[in-house]
């Protein structure tokens, strides 16, 4: 993506913690929920005072320059115009060149695919905060959002324009993330008053009542592996867990630590360095085989021996240690396979993090894990052989087109292209299916599966989680793309990808194997000393 405009520079903290505002068309709803929205710079709680949120006075689109599925595009990006508690943002897409011919919705629209002629896919993103919001829905579940008359994406017809409604930034620009053309900076946030006809009212995007709208906001947070993915660590920003499995912890039915344990609980210590004094939480959890009771019982002992344990190989007297034992009451995830049932058996480690911990990192461990697939140094690519059989294999051409800085984040671009002779469907080239971050809904279409990583540690893209009830397929997000699509033979798909920022001048991209008996899922391939601009 070639973007007219120059990047803001900067860090933040890595917040994380998913929030959902609930507004009308003007009102913020008191009492409508549990949550509230992400504070951000530039406001204050009520009890403080109100702080007007700086805004824009210029309404100039943000004009970026792309690629969508064999179409050269160009598309004009902005203003967000502010219409009470929420803001429209404007979209406009236009055929500049290539021979095919794509449908709108299916590129823009959300990973749910409710409306699949709107661009409610698009998202609004905050890389200073490490805020996302996604498109404002009403109370039966439709997306305040609209495409003209135009649909199709193709050289000689009119450009595609859409609006989206979203919960209202409070800043005077925001970066917008919109499928297969990229991550835009810098679009103008305006009044809409100020917007010289560039929105709609939001009114406008809804056939229905605007009473108890609902407008998605959330924090980000970070994902990472290590002991061979036997460790995984969520950053949720107000508490860190990480996440140990049983397997290599214990025998079947043991609650005796096994001597193959030390890698992974060595992990846990390292990231421990990172808590503030103050309670640190030891969960048991257990799958579904066997009697509830004794399952109850098996998980108690379990978190217990591993608080012991903890206790001999670290100084944990600035912590308050609580063990607690769920059973098979909180699983990870529901199927009834052997993978499903190894994820729910594990231990779990919570703690608040410190407030200094954005730069603080838990050491890297050994070095990378070996290459499954081709390795590129750099920016470049090669083909893949993507698929099982099932489907058919799939001649694959995968490019790393450049890592760039934003905010306290790291943003990757990719271009996949069909090499074969046969149309590629449904591509899953670069998406994962399950490996412990819950469930991901469609994203094993898209890029959620383009890992970082770091000595002994894998970072996944940065996720974030809405109201689980705005959604049918997964309340949990990743931040890329949702699919590369289906691809037609020598056509190409561009997708994007946020990762955390480690503060590495190169990194190492890595798309591990994700092939399981469910899907064809992603397909090795790493990129070693890539530059990282910006």
């Amino acid at each position: 993506m070639q973007q007219r405009s120059d990047a803001p520079g900067g860090r933040a903290r890595r917040a994380l913690l998913a929030l959902t505002a609930c507004v009308t068309a003007a009102t913020l709803v008191a009492g409508c929920g549990t949550t509230t929205s992400p504070e951000e710079p530039g406001e204050t709680s009520a009890s403080e005072g109100a702080v007007a949120p700086t805004r824009s006075t210029d309404p100039t689109p943000v004009v970026v320059e792309g690629h969508v599925r064999g179409v050269d595009v160009e598309a004009r990006v902005g203003p967000v115009a502010v219409d009470g508690d929420l803001a429209v943002l404007r979209v406009e897409v236009e055929a500049t060149g290539g021979d095919e011919a794509v449908m709108a919705g299916f590129v823009f629209a959300n990973r749910a695919l409710t409306q699949e002629d709107s661009f409610d896919g698009v998202r609004l993103v905050d890389l200073e905060a490490g805020v996302v919001r996604e498109a404002a829905r009403t109370a039966d579940g439709a997306a305040l959002a609209s495409m003209g008359e135009e649909y199709m994406l193709s050289p000689g017809r009119e450009p595609v324009v859409g609006h989206v409604a979203f919960d209202a930034p409070p800043t005077a620009t925001t970066s917008v993330l919109v499928p297969a053309v990229g991550l835009v900076e810098d679009v103008p946030v305006v009044e809409a008053a100020d917007a010289d006809g560039l929105t709609v009212p939001v009114a406008e995007l809804s056939s229905g009542d605007l009473a108890g709208v609902v407008a998605p906001s959330a924090y980000l947070e970070t994902f990472s592996t290590t002991a061979g993915d036997a460790v995984r660590t969520r950053d949720a920003h107000d508490v860190v867990s990480v996440v140990v499995d049983s397997d290599v912890l214990f025998d079947v039915d043991s609650a005796m630590i096994g001597p193959g344990a030390d890698e992974a609980l060595d992990a846990v210590v390292a990231q421990l360095s990172l808590a503030a004094d103050g309670e640190l939480v030891v969960v048991g959890h257990t799958d579904d085989q066997g009697e509830e009771a004794a399952n109850q019982e098996l998980s108690e002992r379990r978190a217990r021996a591993v608080a012991d344990r903890l206790a001999e190989i670290a100084d944990l007297g600035r912590f308050d240690v609580r063990v607690e034992g769920r059973g098979e009451s909180e699983p990870l995830t529901t199927e009834a396979t052997d993978e499903a049932r190894a994820l729910n058996r594990r231990v779990t480690v919570e703690f608040t993090p410190a407030t200094d911990a954005a730069t603080v990192r838990a050491p890297a461990g050994d070095g990378l894990v070996p290459a499954e697939g081709p390795t590129i140094e750099g920016l470049g690519g090669a083909v893949v052989l993507h698929g099982d059989g099932v489907g058919g294999v799939q001649r694959l051409h995968v490019e790393l087109l450049g890592v760039r800085r934003v905010g306290g984040y790291l943003v990757g671009e990719l271009a996949v292209r069909n090499d074969g002779a046969e149309q590629a469907s449904f591509v899953s080239v670069l998406g994962s299916v399950r490996d412990g971050r819950g469930d991901l809904g469609l994203g094993l279409l898209g890029a959620s599966n383009v890992t970082l990583l770091d000595g002994g540690v894998r970072v996944y893209p940065v996720d974030y989680l809405v109201d689980e009830d705005l959604y049918e397929i997964s309340a949990r997000n990743v931040l890329a793309d949702a699919a590369v699509g289906s691809l037609a033979s020598g056509t190409t798909s561009v997708v994007s990808v946020v990762w955390p920022d480690r503060g590495s001048d190169t990194v190492v991209v890595d798309v591990p194997e994700g092939s399981t008996s469910v899907t064809d899922g992603s397909t090795p391939i790493r990129f070693v000393d890539v530059p990282v601009s910006g």
